[in-house]
């Protein structure tokens, strides 16, 4: 029996958006069979449902900074385990581990400026987290007296007070 285009596209939007295919396909009224049929057929056209499935639910979960602050955050525990390999290799050539350390710095830079980019207001943030949290680390040292009152009101500026 032919489907519609319509009932192909709904349950891959549905699949895309986080249900189980054979949830899909009894949903839109397909048999399971079917629907992975024409799941194998879009990735054999480079349609991989799972890759957008994957890439939806990054997304969704928590939106598009969030999705990007895991992605950076997943490269920088990647550059720190490539170093640390680096650090115990005692058999290891200097000059590889100086171009590894470069090729790394080189990559870091360059994710750095991506999220930069793609990312201006959460790069904001952090140069402004970094700005106040230099001011409260002088405060403290040079007057403490006057760092607990700027910490109170830090807090209620922060709670919406303004």
């Amino acid at each position: 029996m032919a489907h519609p285009k319509e009932t192909k596209a709904a349950v891959r939007a549905d699949y895309i958006g986080g249900m189980p295919l054979d949830l899909a396909a009894v949903k839109n009224n397909v048999p399971a069979v079917t629907a992975r049929r024409w799941k194998a057929d879009a990735a054999d056209k480079g349609d991989d449902w799972d890759k957008f499935q994957r890439a939806s639910l990054l997304v969704s979960g928590g939106g598009f900074d969030a999705a990007m602050g895991r992605a950076a955050a997943a490269f920088v525990l990647r550059v720190e385990a490539t170093l640390e390999v680096l650090s115990g290799a005692e058999d290891a050539n200097p000059m590889d581990v100086a171009k590894a350390m470069a090729s790394l710095a080189d990559s870091l830079m360059k994710a750095k400026a991506v999220a930069k980019a793609l990312m201006p207001e959460t790069d904001q943030l952090a140069i402004e987290n970094a700005a106040v949290k230099a001011y409260v680390e002088l405060l403290v040292r040079r007057h403490p007296s006057a760092a607990e009152a700027a910490l109170d009101a830090l807090d209620l500026y922060s709670n919406g007070d303004r």
